[in-house]
Formats: C-alpha cells, structure tokens, sequence
C-alpha cells in the first residue's frame, strides 16, 4: 500500500484582534482629558460648597451676636447629654402597654453636661417618674409633646445648677 499523502490543511495562527484605530484615540482623548475636566468640576463644587454653603450655619439659641461680628467657634458648639432608653409603662395601662424613648439635653457649658452625667440616676428617676405619671392619650398626642418637654425640662432645670438647660429633644419615642 502506497502511503497517500494528503495535503494537510493550513490553520491560521491566532492572533491578537486589532484594535481599531478611532477605539485607541478615543482611549487615550479619554484619558488626557476628560480626567482632568471631571477632577476640575469636584474641585470647584467642593470649592463653591465649601464658600457658600457651609459658612451660612444657624446660630446657637441664646446667643445673641451683631450683623458685624463673626461667629466664634463656641457659639456653635453644643453640649447635649443623652438619656438612652427609658422604658416606662404609661398610666392605666397595666403594664401591657410600654414608652421606650431616648432623652437628650442641650445645655450651655460642659461644666452642666458633666454636672448632668454625675446626676444620671437622679435625672432617670426624674423621667421615669414623669412618664409613667402620663396617660397614653398624653403620650400619643402630638400637642402634648410640647407640654412633656417644659415639664421634663423644669424638673431637670432643678437638678442642674451649672449652666442652662435650653433644649429637651426626644431623639426615640416609641410606644408599644
């Protein structure tokens, strides 16, 4: 038998695609410029917020300042001690209801939020004995939270001796 030779066929070798032309300009326009443009646009927005926006802040409560005179660092800064997680049971609801909340108060100097955080059990008590004194009906009313407040801070204003209480947030209120 005669060995037959068949021609062998030919496969092409793999090459790299080519990139086309315009694809490669546009990579590298791409680069050399429209980085720049965009890192130039975050410059000048942080640079208009910045100039602004920000300095435009609302005064602390109780400080009173001339059109003239710049705010001082102080007068921004506030002193707020937190109260987290008062449970309490309302009154008339035989403890199958419950107010969960969390309690913060402004005051005017550090020496009162330090005089407020010794005096946390005082203060707690004070609140327990606030809230569990209130109804549901006094609890869920919107109206009423005003009231609940001026009586939280009256009672609190007794406890404090240094500094002003000027504010009483209720950061949780949460009946179940």
């Amino acid at each position: 038998m005669a060995k037959e030779s068949f021609p062998q066929e030919q496969k092409p070798e793999a090459t790299a695609p080519e990139v086309p032309q315009k694809q490669s300009l546009f990579s590298k326009k791409l680069v050399l410029f429209g980085v720049p443009i965009f890192i130039l646009q975050v410059v000048v927005v942080y640079l208009l917020v910045a100039m602004f926006i920000l300095p435009v802040r609302p005064e602390a409560p109780g400080v009173a300042r001339s059109d003239n005179e710049a705010p001082t660092p102080e007068q921004f800064v506030q002193h707020i001690f937190v109260v987290k997680d008062v449970i309490v049971n309302p009154a008339g609801t035989n403890g199958t209801r419950f107010l969960l909340t969390t309690i913060g108060f402004e005051v005017s100097s550090q020496e009162a939020q330090q005089e407020l955080e010794k005096k946390e059990l005082q203060v707690r008590d004070a609140l327990n004995t606030i809230l569990t004194s209130k109804g549901l009906d006094e609890l869920v009313s919107v109206q009423q939270r005003e009231a609940l407040r001026t009586e939280i801070a009256n009672r609190v204003r007794e406890l404090a001796t240094s500094g002003k209480l000027t504010n009483v947030y209720f950061s949780k209120f949460i009946i179940q």
